[in-house]
C-alpha cells in the first residue's frame, strides 16, 4: 500500500470512529463512507452493504451507493424462505455455502467463477468485483453465527480492482462493520421495544424511563376490546390453528389504531387495550380518531369474518369500549419483571364496560366522559342507551353506543 493509500485509509478510518460513536444513521455512514472514497480518487462505482436485523417483518437491510447516483438506495428485506434463483445464483449465496470469505473478480474478461448478476454488472460498465463477508465475532460471516455485514463493490479501473484498491478497502471494512453494528443494535433495541411494548412506551424506556414506580398521569382515550367465543373456540381447535386465528384478528384490530394515532399498550389474551394519549391535542381531535379507528376494526373483522366463513372457519364477534380520563403511564411490576402499562380507576372503569356489551346486546359502548369531550360531529353518531351499573364501581353510568358498520372512515 502506497503512502497516499495508507493516509487514505487512516483518515477514512478516523471518520468511521467518529460517525460511529455520534451514532449516525447507517444510511448516512455508507453515503459519507462512499463518496469521501470517491472524492479522493478511489475509483468506485457502486457499493452493497447489507446485515441482518431482529424484526417480525424483515430479516435485514440492504443499502446501495453508486457514484453516478446521488444518495443511498435503501431496501428492506422480507422475513421469508428465500429460493428464487436471484439469491441462490448469487456471489453471496455461494460465499455462504462454500464457506467463501471473499470473492475477487475481474468483469472486463470471463471470471474464474460466473454468475448471471455480473452480466448486469458489465452492463453498467463495470471492469471488477469484490465481495466480502465480515462477521461480527469473526472476520468471516460462515465462521461465526453472531452475523455481520456483507460488502460488494464494483470499480471501473481499467483491469478491475488492484491489489492496492482491495487492501484499503480491506483495511477500512471490519471499521465500518463496527459502526454499522453500533448503530444495528441501537436500531434492533428500539424496534423490538416498539414491537412488544408500543412504539411511545418503547421509546420512554430506552429514553431512560427504567425505574418501578416511574410513572406520569396523562388524559387519554382508552380503548379496551375483548374477542367474544374465543376461548369455546381455543377448545376445539388446533394450537397451532389458534394462533394463526388470533394473530389474524389481533391484526385487524391494531392496524387501525395505529393507523389513526393510538398505540396499542397490551395483548391480553384475547383482548387489547390501546390508548390515544390528548396530550396538548384538542380532546375532540382525539376521540373523533378513537371512534373513526374503532369503525376501521369493525370494518376489517366483518371482512375477515366474511373471509373466514367463505373457507369454512370459524368466526368470532368483537366488544369494543371507549372511555376518557386520567391514567397513570409508566412503570408497573416487580424489582426484576416490569410492565410499560396504564392503570387506574379510568382503566377499571373501560373494563367493566367492555364486560356489559354482551348483556346491552351491543358491541359498542361509550362513556358519558367520551361523549362530553367529543367534538359535535363525532358526539352527534352517539346513541344514549340510559344509565347502567358497573362491576364493583359505584353508582350509574350513562352509557352510548355508535352505529360502527357504515360510519365516515370505517375502510380497514
Amino acid at each position: 500500500m502506497s503512502a497516499a493509500d495508507a493516509a487514505l485509509a487512516a483518515g477514512l478510518s478516523d471518520w468511521i470512529l467518529a460517525q460511529g460513536l455520534r451514532g449516525t444513521a447507517i444510511r448516512d455512514l455508507i453515503e459519507g463512507f462512499c463518496d469521501r472514497l470517491s472524492t479522493a480518487g478511489f475509483p468506485l462505482r457502486r457499493a452493497f452493504a447489507s446485515f441482518q436485523t431482529l424484526h417480525p417483518l424483515y430479516s435485514g437491510y440492504g443499502f446501495i451507493w453508486r457514484r453516478a447516483e446521488a444518495g443511498v438506495e435503501e431496501n428492506s428485506f422480507l422475513r421469508q424462505n428465500i429460493t428464487s434463483p436471484a439469491w441462490t445464483e448469487s456471489p453471496f449465496f455461494y460465499m455462504l455455502e462454500n464457506d467463501v470469505g471473499r470473492l475477487l473478480a475481474r468483469l472486463d474478461e470471463p471470471a474464474d467463477r460466473e454468475f448471471p448478476v455480473y452480466d448486469d454488472f458489465r452492463a453498467e460498465g463495470a471492469t471488477g468485483y469484490l465481495a466480502r463477508l465480515v462477521g461480527f465475532g469473526e472476520l468471516d460471516i460462515n465462521k461465526d453465527k453472531s452475523g455481520g455485514v456483507a460488502y460488494s463493490f464494483l470499480t471501473d479501473h481499467p483491469g478491475g480492482f488492484t491489489a492496492a484498491h482491495v487492501a484499503v478497502l480491506e483495511q477500512l471494512m471490519p471499521v465500518l462493520s463496527l459502526a454499522i453494528k453500533a448503530r444495528s443494535t441501537y436500531q434492533i433495541a428500539t424496534e423490538m421495544l416498539g414491537t412488544y411494548i408500543g412504539h411511545d412506551a418503547g421509546q420512554r424506556v430506552f429514553s431512560g424511563t427504567v425505574e418501578r414506580g416511574d410513572v406520569q398521569t396523562i388524559r387519554a382515550v382508552i380503548f379496551f376490546a375483548d374477542l367474544r367465543g374465543f376461548t369455546r373456540l381455543s377448545e376445539t381447535m388446533d394450537g397451532g390453528d389458534v394462533v394463526a386465528m388470533l394473530d389474524d384478528y389481533m391484526d385487524a384490530i391494531a392496524r387501525p389504531l395505529l393507523a389513526r394515532g393510538g398505540e396499542v399498550l397490551k395483548f391480553m389474551g384475547d383482548g387489547l387495550m390501546g390508548t390515544f394519549e390528548i396530550g396538548e391535542a384538542d380532546p375532540g381531535d382525539r376521540c373523533e380518531a378513537a371512534l373513526t379507528a374503532t369503525c376501521g376494526v369493525m370494518a376489517g373483522l366483518s371482512a375477515l369474518n366474511a373471509a373466514r366463513r367463505a373457507a369454512g372457519r370459524p368466526v368470532m364477534a368483537l366488544d369494543v369500549a371507549l372511555h376518557l380520563g386520567d391514567v397513570l403511564y409508566g412503570n408497573v411490576g416487580s424489582e426484576s419483571r416490569l410492565d410499560f402499562t396504564v392503570i387506574g380507576p379510568a382503566v377499571n372503569e373501560a373494563s367493566r364496560m367492555e364486560a356489559l356489551c354482551r348483556p346491552l346486546n351491543r358491541s359498542l359502548l361509550v362513556s358519558e366522559a367520551f361523549a362530553s369531550a367529543a367534538a359535535p360531529g363525532c358526539r352527534d353518531r352517539l346513541v344514549p342507551i340510559g344509565r347502567h351499573r358497573l362491576r364493583d364501581i359505584p353508582g350509574e353510568r350513562a352509557l352510548f353506543t355508535a352505529e360502527v358498520d357504515d360510519c365516515p372512515g370505517a375502510a380497514p
